[in-house]
């Protein structure tokens, strides 16, 4: 997988916002939430492999530019 910059993190944090919004919609279908979820799982896992390897080199942050 691929390394995650920051502004990538910041974006999927948002879409993720909006789409666990959609999921909870009494408007949706059954097979439309359940596509909705299958893009939240992953979502979170691209967001939980990022969150593990931000400090995998010490204590610098490998994705941070500063």
């Amino acid at each position: 997988m691929a390394t995650l910059a920051l502004p990538e993190v910041f974006d999927l944090r948002l879409k993720l916002q909006t789409l666990e919004t959609k999921k909870d919609s009494p408007d949706i279908s059954l097979f439309e939430r359940c596509d909705l979820e299958d893009e939240i799982l992953e979502i979170k896992e691209k967001l939980g492999q990022f969150d593990r390897q931000k400090f995998d080199q010490g204590e610098e942050c490998i994705n941070c530019s500063g």
